[in-house]
């Protein structure tokens, strides 16, 4: 009979961190379904920790029992025992967010000003808990289409009023400078909707928002939406009215550490956006001018 420290070291050894080491020391002696299973755990482990089996499968792209088969191979009795590691990972993520964001609301509240490496400090690492937060939470599947959606436009206008300029100044300069038919219309809600009205499905609406979009703005981009035109949204939540307006929403969250929210994970965004999209580009032209040799 296993004891207490025993048991607990079983489960300490078979969790989160334990497994993705063992998946990554036998990935290559994996068969084709179970390496597919393997990338797809990693990808987005908190993802998989809220999924049932067959959400889990049709995602991956196998059949549930090659789920079943994975874990068992793993030294887990089952889906469940081997998803449970995931979960626990997923609320001690959670815990360590809640206590970084806590912790430096404690710092700033006692800072009155007059230290400025204290408010330095208490702001710099606001803007890296919300970096870490987005590294872990955004799905590299929408990543993806994002990307594919920038690839395929035939025009894109980026709008991000208020707060979000910065933000939609960086994402356009960086397309423009991959020579993309790029545009940043004038945010104010008196012109926008003229600026808008041209756009078609071949063409793409990018709308950034910080706090909650201007009412008048909103509406401008959901009557392009209504008319078919793409709309990629990057907003502070899920289910944001410009969220509910978009054909697909990255979601940056706020630490709400101070009054302000960090620009510095939009801007990490924006620039992800940028360079894996001149890379695709690249490794096409490559691919192209291979095949014409």
């Amino acid at each position: 009979m296993l004891c207490f420290d025993d048991m607990k070291q079983e489960v300490q050894f078979k969790g989160f961190d334990w497994l993705q080491g063992e998946i990554q020391r036998q990935y290559e002696s994996l068969s084709p379904h179970l390496k597919r299973v393997a990338e797809y755990l990693l990808a987005d482990p908190g993802r998989f920790a809220l999924q049932t089996i067959t959400q889990a499968a049709g995602e991956s792209g196998v059949q549930p029992s090659t789920l079943v088969r994975f874990a068992k191979l793993f030294g887990y009795r089952g889906f469940s025992d081997m998803q449970q590691a995931f979960r626990a990972h997923l609320t001690e993520v959670a815990d360590s967010f809640r206590y970084q964001v806590k912790e430096q609301r404690a710092r700033l509240a006692k800072a009155d000003g007059s230290d400025l490496n204290v408010m330095l400090d208490a702001l710099a690492n606001a803007s890296i808990t919300a970096i870490n937060r987005l590294r872990y939470e955004l799905d590299p599947r929408e990543l993806r289409r994002a990307v594919q959606m920038l690839d395929q436009a035939r025009s894109i206008h980026v709008i991000g009023p208020r707060h979000a300029w910065p933000v939609a100044t960086c994402l356009s300069l960086g397309l423009v400078k991959l020579g993309c038919q790029c545009h940043l219309p004038d945010s104010g809600p008196e012109m926008l909707p003229y600026q808008l009205a041209s756009l078609t499905k071949d063409d793409l609406l990018v709308a950034i928002s910080l706090v909650d979009f201007p009412d008048a703005i909103l509406e401008s981009v959901t009557a392009a939406h209504q008319r078919q035109v793409p709309v990629l949204a990057i907003s502070t939540s899920p289910t944001s009215a410009l969220a509910r307006n978009s054909s697909l929403n990255l979601v940056v969250r706020d630490p709400e550490v101070h009054r302000f929210e960090p620009l510095a994970p939009h801007i990490v965004l924006v620039q992800t956006l940028v360079i894996t999209l001149a890379l695709t580009r690249d490794s096409r032209g490559d691919s192209e001018a291979a095949s014409g040799a």
